[in-house]
């Protein structure tokens, strides 16, 4: 019986988007996706009890409920699949890694090769760089992520996987331990790659940026400053929670006052008007 090529993907929408593709023979294809948001967050690595364990509060600190079925968290779950990765690796005759350039991706990535990198198993990774994808008026779309694509798409970027040699796989398993050293809250990456490494407050000024002496929603406050991010960064690997959460946290630090909260307590975390404080 011959070894089925193992497919790696990020988030819901990237597996989804290629399985409706129908590339992939699922016959001899496995398919799984990584989730946890690693550019929000403390941090951990496998075995971690301590790390791992500071992540799982800080994300309910700042999103509420984490658990996914019954007791199960995101962060276990994403901890536990990258654990059968590394013990069923060596069973799979290639590894293809549908991981782009935007912050969670790449930190997933070079989480991923840290414990991969002496594998003997062929691994390939997309080279976004490559790929020349077009609007209905001919210019080019800056696309960084499989989440970014159609199902239309796949065919072609599927043209762009490349042999990681043990450099790259040396590479991003010396990134891992670079994020790991700095242990900041919020890592990103600038546009010549470079990581950027923070605390809490990395993108509150951007929130402040979009707030004026007169309240306006929330929401309204979360769209605009996602889009100064994506200007900035060409990517939109921030959540829009964490920018609620911010924008509370702004308001305890008397920068900001919020008002008129929706009446539902938990609607109230995300509806309600932001103004600068005089």
């Amino acid at each position: 019986m011959s070894q089925k090529a193992l497919h790696i993907t990020f988030g819901f929408s990237g597996k989804a988007t290629l399985v409706q593709s129908q590339l992939l023979d699922l016959e001899h294809a496995e398919i799984i996706s990584f989730t946890d948001p690693l550019c929000e967050g403390p941090l951990c690595g496998l075995d971690e009890t301590e790390a791992i364990c500071v992540r799982k509060q800080w994300m309910h600190k700042v999103f509420g409920p984490i658990e996914s079925e019954g007791s199960n968290n995101f962060v276990d779950d994403n901890l536990t699949l990258l654990k059968q990765v590394i013990s069923f690796s060596d069973q799979h005759s290639h590894i293809y890694l549908w991981l782009g350039d935007d912050a969670n991706e790449k930190i997933t990535t070079a989480r991923l090769l840290f414990y991969l990198k002496k594998l003997s198993t062929p691994i390939y990774k997309l080279n976004f760089h490559s790929m020349d994808f077009r609007n209905e008026q001919g210019e080019k779309l800056n696309i960084r992520s499989l989440q970014m694509m159609l199902e239309d798409n796949i065919s072609e970027a599927a043209k762009h996987f490349e042999l990681l040699s043990e450099n790259d796989m040396q590479s991003y398993a010396s990134l891992w331990m670079h994020i790991r050293a700095r242990d900041a809250v919020i890592n990103q990456f600038d546009n010549a790659g470079k990581h950027l490494a923070s605390d809490e407050t990395f993108f509150d000024e951007y929130l402040l940026k979009r707030c004026s002496e007169t309240a306006q929603n929330s929401s309204l406050t979360v769209a605009f400053t996602l889009c100064d991010i994506w200007d900035t960064f060409h990517n939109g690997s921030v959540g829009e929670s964490f920018l609620y959460y911010r924008l509370k946290e702004l308001a305890h630090m008397e920068k900001l006052e919020i008002s008129n909260p929706h009446e539902n307590p938990e609607r109230a975390k995300i509806v309600f008007d932001v103004r600068k404080k005089n």
